[in-house]
């Protein structure tokens, strides 16, 4: 395989496939793409060797995943060791990770990946009812099936209990063996058992303000009762969030002098859009930014503010 992956191809993949794109986002951002189609959202690394993802940037695209109930992914070519195979789920910090051409075949096609690389090979996640009525239907016992498959018959049972995973060379065995369809396809936006990642509690690393500024307007937030979720590795700043966390809105923060802060809102605007959540721009002081739907806030406006539902409204009333 050639290494000709860019975001830009993903990018015009995802357009083509009738996705709303946002991208142009910093390259050090934990996602390249963020990426809407009906109710699927995805948030998208784009690595020629996915073992370049750093563990910080895979445990913020988890939290942020999580936060606005979106699909993350890892796009990639090749492992360190070797090229990536086609239909086949990887996982790098948590996160599903396939090649281009598996993600093509999803996109394009709906066309889902069936095997799962873990640890000793591919794996297999088994029908166990459509195993066991083939098996049935056949006329064969778990002890037959068994020993035709050359697997023990504990192992048949724990299949058709949907308990244990088969090898992917176990699989085609039974498939074959009783002609009939008992690989489930790998459901990328069921992430989080994908691997049975244990969640954690993520977003509670300690708060470190970038500047002064920063931590005025976060605290003047929380103290108006929001929980402020920091990020990083993000084209924004941060989620702020009410402590349900059922209403986010994506927040940027900057000074009014900086050479790049209308960029920085337009990228804000396309992603909030993008995702379907509320967005706002903090400055530290009033700046008039035209050509943008995203509200503008000074410091001393977030400050003055007595309850959370005045700054929402004010929010929702903009987006």
């Amino acid at each position: 395989m050639s290494s000709t992956l860019s975001v830009e191809k993903v990018g015009k993949l995802l357009q083509r496939a009738g996705f709303q794109v946002a991208n142009n986002l910093p390259s050090k951002s934990c996602f390249d793409l963020v990426a809407r189609r009906d109710n699927l959202l995805m948030l998208l690394k784009v690595l020629a060797n996915v073992d370049a993802l750093k563990d910080e940037q895979g445990r913020e695209l988890r939290t942020l995943a999580r936060l606005l109930s979106a699909t993350p992914l890892v796009v990639g070519e090749k492992t360190r060791k070797s090229e990536m195979l086609d239909g086949v789920v990887y996982g790098r910090c948590g996160i599903p990770t396939i090649n281009f051409s598996t993600f093509r075949r999803f996109i394009l096609e709906d066309v889902w990946p069936v095997a799962l690389a873990r640890r000793g090979g591919l794996y297999i996640r088994v029908d166990g009812e459509a195993l066991r009525r083939a098996r049935e239907g056949k006329g064969l016992s778990l002890g037959n099936l068994a020993e035709r498959i050359g697997v023990s018959r504990k192992a048949i049972y724990e299949y058709e209990r949907n308990e244990m995973d088969a090898t992917l060379e176990t699989a085609l065995k039974i498939e074959d063996e009783l002609d009939a369809d008992i690989i489930i396809p790998v459901d990328l936006s069921e992430w989080r058992s994908i691997y049975d990642y244990e969640e954690r509690e993520e977003e509670g690393e300690e708060q470190e303000w970038e500047d002064e500024l920063e931590k005025e307007v976060f605290e003047a937030l929380s103290d108006l009762g929001f929980k402020v979720i920091l990020a990083r590795r993000a084209p924004f700043d941060a989620l702020t969030a009410d402590q349900k966390e059922e209403c986010l809105v994506v927040t940027g923060v900057g000074r009014a002098s900086e050479r790049t802060i209308e960029k920085r809102i337009i990228v804000l605007e396309k992603l909030s859009w993008v995702a379907q959540k509320l967005a706002m721009f903090v400055m530290d002081k009033n700046k008039k930014i035209t050509g943008t739907r995203v509200p503008i806030f000074s410091k001393e406006e977030i400050e003055s503010m007595k309850e959370p539902e005045e700054l929402l409204r004010r929010v929702q009333r903009s987006n």
